[in-house]
């Protein structure tokens, strides 16, 4: 098995000057946790994720830098409605802004196989999906979550008419 027999082929895609908002109703349609940016040549930029969105949504004083947050933030009071203004007002952001960049994702090419797929995704520090990417020009291939392979492995080991359909995708 490789990386072109598990991934999702049929990923939805962002350009750079989409919207947040655009991308949260697009995620909340389709029930996926990231979306690829592409450019207009179709060049793969980064990964627009809900993890990514999250941790811009907690207070200022909660995120101490990029790679750590506070443990307990329970001392902070705020409310529903300040988190929505909070996301209000990222919503008219590019996406661009708040991109997975190259240091948190993991790559791949679609002839990577099985074993080598599993440990990039265990390598993963934040659970986003392997990007596949075809040529030195980073065109998207498709993307590969913990959920594909569970699904290809399940597939393979009981058969397909015996799987119920699940539509809470991990991508």
């Amino acid at each position: 098995m490789t990386a072109t027999t598990i991934m999702s082929t049929d990923v939805i895609t962002l350009k750079p000057d989409d919207s947040i908002m655009t991308a949260l109703q697009l995620m909340c349609k389709h029930s996926v946790h990231n979306l690829p940016v592409l450019d207009n040549e179709e060049t793969f930029l980064g990964l627009f994720s809900l993890r990514r969105l999250s941790r811009e949504l907690l207070p200022r004083a909660a995120k101490l830098d990029e790679n750590s947050l506070l443990m307990h933030i329970n001392f902070m009071s705020d409310s529903t409605d300040q988190l929505l203004n909070r996301l209000h007002k990222l919503g008219k952001k590019p996406v661009s802004d708040l991109l997975e960049k190259n240091n948190k994702l993991r790559f791949c090419s679609p002839d990577t196989n099985l074993p080598e797929l599993l440990q990039l995704l265990f390598e993963s520090p934040t659970s986003l999906p392997v990007v596949v990417i075809e040529g030195k020009k980073k065109k998207l291939a498709g993307m590969v979550s913990n959920w594909d392979v569970l699904t290809k492995l399940t597939v393979n080991l009981v058969g397909e008419k015996k799987i119920e359909p699940c539509h809470n995708k991990d991508k």
